[in-house]
C-alpha cells in the first residue's frame, strides 16, 4: 500500500515535471528541498528514491533525452562542446550519459563546433557582422567572447576573420 507521504511527494514531482524538463538529480534535489522542513520529511529519502526509480522505469524521467535536448539548446545559443559538457555535469548528468550525448551530436553533424561558433558570432554581432571599426580593444573583446563560450583560438580566428557574413549564414542555414 502506498503511503500518504508517497502520494504527496509524487504529486510534487509530477507538478515539477509538468512545468520543467529535468534530470534525475535535479528532480531529487527539488523534492528534497520541498520536503525538508515539512511533515513529509519522515522517510523522505527512501520515498524520493522510489519515485525517481519509478519515473525512470516509465521513461518519464530520462537523463539521456534530457541531456541531448539541453545540448541542442546550448548549441543554438553558441556554446562549444566543452562548455556544454561542463554545464550538463552541473545539471547532474553522469559522465557516461554526457559522453554518449556528445558523440550522438558529433555523428549528426561533424562540424558542430563551427556551427555553434557561427551562431554566436551572428548573435553577438562580431566578426563579419560587427558594426564598429576593428581596433585592438574590439579584437580582444571578440576573442574573449568566443573564449568564454569555450572555443579554441584557431576556430575563433576562423569565424572572426576568415569567414564572410554570407559564409556564416550558409553554415547556420545548413544546420537546420
Amino acid at each position: 500500500m502506498i503511503s500518504e507521504n508517497y502520494k504527496k511527494i509524487e504529486a510534487k514531482a509530477f507538478w515539477y515535471l509538468e512545468r520543467y524538463a529535468s534530470s534525475s538529480k535535479n528532480l531529487k534535489d527539488y523534492l528534497r528541498k520541498k520536503v525538508r522542513d515539512t511533515d513529509l520529511n519522515h522517510d523522505s529519502e527512501l520515498i524520493i528514491s522510489q519515485i525517481i526509480n519509478n519515473l525512470e522505469k516509465q521513461n518519464i524521467l530520462n537523463d539521456g533525452v534530457f541531456s541531448e535536448s539541453k545540448a541542442k539548446t546550448f548549441i543554438n545559443k553558441g556554446w562549444s562542446l566543452s562548455k556544454i559538457k561542463f554545464r550538463l555535469k552541473q545539471l547532474g548528468i553522469n559522465n557516461e550519459t554526457i559522453d554518449i550525448c556528445i558523440e550522438n551530436i558529433k555523428t549528426e553533424e561533424a562540424d558542430i563546433e563551427l556551427i555553434a561558433a557561427s551562431k554566436l558570432v551572428k548573435k553577438r554581432f562580431i566578426g563579419s557582422f560587427r558594426r564598429k571599426e576593428l581596433d585592438d580593444k574590439l579584437k580582444n573583446r571578440e576573442f574573449g567572447i568566443l573564449a568564454r563560450a569555450g572555443f579554441n583560438y584557431a576556430l575563433s580566428k576562423k569565424v572572426l576573420y576568415e569567414l564572410s557574413a554570407d559564409e556564416i549564414e550558409e553554415i547556420i542555414s545548413n544546420y537546420f
